[in-house]
Order: C-alpha cells, then structure tokens, then sequence
C-alpha cells in the first residue's frame, strides 16, 4: 500500500513540474508584437492596424500594418537580414537579435494584411 501511494504521489508530482515546465516555456516565448517593439523597429516604422505608432515620423515612415499582402515570412527574414531588395534597397538596418525571435518577427509582419 505504501508503494502504491508513493508512486501516485510521484507521478502527482512529475505532472507538475511537467505542467511548470510548460508554463515558464510559455511565459518566456515573444511574440512578433514584443519583438518588434523590442528591436526599435518603431523608431522608424508604424503598424497602424496595431496601434504602433513611430516615434520618428518622417516623409520615409512606412506603415507595415499591410506587409503581408505582398511579401512573406521568408522574404521579410532575408529582407530583415539585407539578403534580399526591396524595390532596390535593402532594409537600411540589419536584423541583430536570435534566429528565433526574426523567424517570429516575420511571421507576424507578413500575418499583417
């Protein structure tokens, strides 16, 4: 009986810390939003249809609340990464964070449409 018990109170306990583990995984992933707000990509851009607003609005501000409709998460990461031209230029500044948080960031911007 003692065994038994044991087992189901260390099988109670491996739920939990699998369930914890979950959770801190969660809590720590970014999503496109952060991560654009994170990169000061507002300094420069907006994304209206987000309520972003860029802190230096200028005649070159470009609202990426549509960058989607014409560009997808692989070009807007070779974009980001000035591996790839955008109606001849490349992005004046190079992506500098993890692989992971572009690969987010991109999927976000072209979800944008």
């Amino acid at each position: 009986m003692k065994t038994i018990k044991k087992i189901i109170a260390l099988s109670i306990m491996a739920g939990l810390m699998f369930g914890l583990s979950l959770s801190v995984q969660a809590e720590g992933a970014k999503d496109g939003k952060t991560i654009f707000a994170d990169a000061k990509c507002s300094d420069c851009h907006s994304v209206d249809a987000q309520s972003i607003e860029a802190k230096k609005k200028t005649d070159k501000t470009v609202d990426l609340s549509k960058a989607g409709e014409k560009n997808d998460a692989a070009f807007i990461t070779k974009y980001l990464k000035k591996d790839a031209e955008l109606n001849g230029k490349k992005h004046p500044v190079a992506f500098k964070g993890e692989a992971a948080d572009l690969e987010t960031l991109a999927t976000w911007l072209a979800g944008l449409k």
